[in-house]
C-alpha cells in the first residue's frame, strides 16, 4: 500500500492547524505594536544615544578595517598596472569601494590622485 506525500508529510513532521499559526502571528504583532507605541516613547530617546555609542566602537572598527583592506587592494592593483596583469581593474575599483565604505564609517578623507574620497559634500538635496 503507498501513502501520498501530504500523509507521509503529517507522519514525519508536526502540523499545527492553521488557526494555531495565525494566533501565535497576531501574538507577536501585537506585542511589537505595544512596544513601539507605548514603551519606546519612553524610553527610546536614551536608548537611541546608547546603542548607538555602542554602535559606534563597532562601525569606527570595520571603517578602519575596510580602510586597510582598501588600501592594500589599490597599492596591489598599482603595482598589477606595471607589471601588465591582467585584473588590475578589478582591484583597483574594489579598493576605491572599500576606502570609500571606510571613510564613510570613520569620517576620515582620502586623497586618491586629487579626487577626494569620504569628503563631506556641501549642502543636501535641494541645495542651489
Amino acid at each position: 500500500m503507498r501513502i501520498s506525500k501530504k500523509q507521509e508529510f503529517n507522519t514525519r513532521y508536526i502540523v499545527k492547524p492553521k488557526y494555531e499559526q495565525s494566533r501565535w502571528i497576531m501574538a507577536i504583532f501585537f506585542c511589537i505594536l505595544l512596544f513601539v507605541f507605548i514603551f519606546f516613547p519612553i524610553f527610546g530617546l536614551n536608548w537611541r544615544y546608547e546603542i548607538g555609542g555602542a554602535l559606534s566602537v563597532l562601525i569606527d572598527g570595520f571603517g578602519s578595517i575596510c580602510l586597510g583592506i582598501g588600501g592594500l587592494l589599490l597599492l596591489i592593483g598599482m603595482v598589477e598596472i606595471f607589471t601588465r596583469s591582467g585584473r588590475w581593474a578589478k582591484k583597483v575599483v574594489l579598493g576605491v569601494v572599500l576606502l570609500w565604505i571606510g571613510c564613510w564609517c570613520t569620517g576620515a578623507v582620502v586623497n586618491f590622485f586629487g579626487i577626494l574620497i569620504g569628503e563631506a559634500t556641501s549642502g543636501g538635496s535641494g541645495w542651489h
